[in-house]
């Protein structure tokens, strides 16, 4: 007979395994892309079998929707005030990139022109992009948001896809120094 106890580690054992099927899809996914990427690939990253994947988020279209959502990233990202949200966004996005070799929004740029790049477009869309072009006050707002991200984007592809040799070895310190007021004045000034 199942006990009340019982019932509740199986839940527990349930979601840290999607989580961790989840976890290791985003890292599939934005290394690789979505064409180069197989359910069997993800299912040896997260220690479980292909049948499981499928079990709990059906097709691989299903588990990239799910895997390439912005949610939790874009209130990292935006979890700034305005005054100093340039700064926030680079550090942020650097410190990420050093903890885990993976960027958010470097996706975009793997999956952009793949069969579920569209969906990932309109997550990215209105989880990140919308929301900050909402903060923004002033002409052009939704413009100024989209230089940000475009600016972001290029910085992790540069730093992590491209690994191009002086943005690669510069201290985050310093690249944030560097970017920061660029990306505040977008933030700050009506174009």
């Amino acid at each position: 007979m199942t006990t009340a106890g019982s019932i509740e580690e199986q839940r527990r054992d349930a979601c840290a395994t999607r989580e961790s099927i989840l976890k290791a899809a985003r890292r599939r996914f934005s290394s690789c892309g979505y064409a180069d990427v197989t359910l069997r690939d993800i299912a040896a990253d997260a220690e479980v079998s292909a049948a499981l994947v499928v079990k709990y988020f059906g097709s691989k279209e299903d588990l990239f929707a799910q895997a390439s959502g912005f949610e939790h990233d874009a209130e990292k990202l935006l979890d700034c005030e305005l005054p100093r949200l340039g700064e926030h966004l680079v550090r942020t996005l650097l410190d990420y990139h050093e903890r885990t070799q993976g960027d958010p929004l470097v996706r975009a740029v793997f999956t952009s022109s793949r069969p579920a790049g569209g969906r990932f477009r309109d997550n990215f869309e209105s989880q990140l992009v919308t929301r900050l072009a909402e903060r923004l006050s002033g002409p052009r707002a939704r413009l100024r948001a989209e230089l940000v991200c475009s600016h972001l984007m290029g910085l992790g592809a540069a730093r992590l896809v491209l690994r191009t040799k002086a943005i690669s070895a510069e201290p985050t310190e310093e690249l944030v120094a560097l970017t920061a007021p660029l990306i505040q004045n977008w933030i700050d000034n009506p174009l």
